[in-house]
């Protein structure tokens, strides 16, 4: 799977290559030589509460209930989150990324799918750089037929980050980074990037 990934990237390179100047393909080519991995999951948030530290009901403080409670109230069931992704430039050349897209899975369901294209990144030679990935989960779409309750919430959260004593699961996410070729946007094939969570060592 992994050589069918890099003979589609390589594809694309070759099918840019003429149309692209000798410094904006150096960029490019450098970006495909990049190394990506998923570090891990922050800045967990609900209703406007942090829910990075809770790990069950009873952590939520008083405004932090009534916040909750306006939430189930409205049928907000809105979880954001940011996936941090690094970026390994091992060659001695810059490498651009302009935007990306992505999409997220939680135990191969689809979860929640974006694009980002308010700045571009620039990863220096030899370094590594870290994005960090703004998600929107809907709750709603997963929880399907079940109603969203208090104690859901805090389980999905749970699952989604490394807290609690429930049972290991696999994050993965589908990250594409776009690039330039002339004034036209273009995109590397998704590299899939996972993560199990909730692991007891």
């Amino acid at each position: 799977m992994k050589k069918f990934h890099k003979s589609l990237i390589y594809i694309t390179m070759l099918c840019i290559a003429v149309a692209v100047s000798s410094c904006g393909l150096s960029k490019v080519v450098n970006l495909l030589r990049c190394s990506f991995d998923m570090d891990g999951i922050t800045d967990i948030t609900w209703a406007g509460v942090n829910m990075s530290n809770i790990k069950s009901v009873s952590d939520l403080s008083i405004n932090d209930l009534k916040s909750a409670a306006t939430a189930l109230k409205n049928k907000d069931f809105n979880i954001g989150c940011n996936i941090k992704v690094n970026v390994k430039n091992s060659t001695p050349r810059d490498a651009k990324m302009i935007a990306y897209e992505y999409e997220l899975f939680l135990d191969n369901a689809s979860v929640a799918t974006g694009s980002y294209d308010e700045q571009s990144f620039l990863i220096k030679p030899n370094t590594t750089t870290q994005i960090k990935v703004p998600v929107s989960v809907d709750l709603v779409k997963i929880f399907r037929n079940q109603e969203g309750e208090l104690n859901s919430v805090v389980k999905f959260v749970k699952n989604l980050k490394d807290y609690g004593n429930g049972d290991p699961s696999n994050v993965k996410i589908k990250f594409s980074p776009k690039f330039t070729v002339g004034k036209k946007v273009q995109k590397f094939p998704p590299f899939i990037l996972s993560k199990t969570v909730g692991n007891k060592e």
